[in-house]
């Protein structure tokens, strides 16, 4: 009898002593997932309790069902995201102590649990960004913001500033207006229908309008090294220049907006040049690029002159850039006949002759960028 009560005795002390092995589960807390809203963050972590923790951590996975759209569930428990669509999502997932377990005297269990995450429908603005996150002071400027969810809705600028000259519609979510006021602008815009609101940050920056000053009208010739330098002011440097349709022999430098080379052929070119700022804005303008032919005078004979008759003759010149002037070089004798003229800005031979003979003469026509060219000429008067 005394060693049956001391067996007893033991046995319950052993009871005391060793710790009783409790059962996994889940937390009250985690039983109720809070209601999502699509287009919002979300966020529920579940918890453990029992088992091998919380001195070991422990791990979630989904057994079978559906996250909403948009949800995902980590291995530490956290369900995150932005649900997408709305609805009721139920699915099943399993809780266990950390397997293979770090600590040998644990003894992984499981446990599992259907729980449901109810998403309702969000309001949520569906511009993320402005379409036109830059434009020029003093021209009209607009901008629609929509959201999806809710009833009525109620737009505002809930914090930051727009540039003067800006309203935002509280009933449309119209941004517009003319911006009289440079700089960049921040600011935030909420919607809501009473219940539920959505707000979105953005920005706007105000410049001086892009443009490109007139260019003086170029003037080239085939063969002639040419270059212009096209100018920009307003926007946000630096600029970047593009062109379309330049003749044969020209480039354009897209850094400098210089246009230069050596032209190969004659054209009437018009060339449609642009340039983009840093701020993505651009303006464009047409240069007239005409290329003239290579200077040149046709070797023609004169006609004769005759004493007392009077004469009038032109040299044929082709090509060139006007003006035109030219020059007597020499000859023999160097002079022209008596009553006879030459115009230096025609070319054109003019008089009356009074005597006869015959001069050779070597003439010389420059134009406007210096090309030269010379022709020998021959008057004969005779009686």
């Amino acid at each position: 009898m005394r060693f049956t009560r001391i067996l007893l005795l033991a046995s319950l002390l052993a009871l005391i002593v060793t710790p009783v092995a409790l059962a996994l589960r889940f937390t009250d807390e985690s039983f109720n997932p809070p209601v999502g809203v699509t287009g919002q963050s979300y966020y529920h972590k579940f918890g453990g309790a029992a088992g091998c923790g919380p001195a070991l951590p422990y791990q979630y996975r989904l057994l079978n069902g559906s996250l909403p759209d948009g949800l995902t569930l980590s291995k530490d428990g956290t369900i995150s995201g932005v649900p997408k669509s709305p609805g009721d999502w139920s699915f099943w997932v399993e809780l266990s102590d950390e397997d293979p377990p770090s600590q040998s005297w644990c003894v992984p269990s499981k446990a599992e649990r259907q729980f449901t995450i109810k998403v309702i429908r969000g309001l949520n603005i569906l511009q993320n960004s402005l379409a036109k996150s830059a434009t020029f002071a003093n021209e009209s400027y607009s901008f629609q913001f929509t959201a999806e969810g809710g009833g009525s809705q109620v737009w505002s600028v809930s914090s930051g500033k727009l540039p003067a000259g800006l309203s935002l519609n509280s009933s449309s979510g119209l941004l517009s207006g003319t911006p009289t006021e440079l700089g960049d602008f921040t600011f935030k815009v909420t919607v809501t229908d009473g219940s539920r609101s959505d707000t979105e940050t953005y920005t706007l920056t105000v410049v001086e309008k892009l443009n490109i000053p007139v260019p003086p009208t170029p003037k080239s010739e085939v063969g002639q090294a040419f270059q212009l330098k096209l100018a920009a002011t307003g926007g946000r440097a630096p600029y970047q220049w593009t062109a379309e349709g330049l003749p044969p022999g020209f480039t354009l430098d897209p850094a400098t907006g210089t246009i230069s080379g050596t032209p190969e052929a004659p054209s009437s070119s018009v060339v449609k040049v642009t340039v983009t700022d840093a701020l993505n804005l651009t303006q464009s303008t047409n240069v007239n690029l005409a290329v003239a032919a290579k200077l040149a005078v046709a070797k023609k004979a004169l006609p004769t002159l005759k004493i007392g008759k009077k004469y009038k003759a032109r040299l044929t010149v082709t090509g060139g850039v006007i003006p035109r002037t030219w020059r007597i070089l020499g000859g023999k004798p160097g002079t022209l006949p008596p009553g006879i003229q030459f115009n230096k800005r025609t070319g054109e031979f003019s008089g009356t002759p009074t005597k006869a003979g015959t001069w050779r003469l070597r003439l010389q026509i420059a134009d406007a960028l210096g090309v030269r060219a010379a022709v020998p000429v021959l008057l004969k008067v005779v009686g």
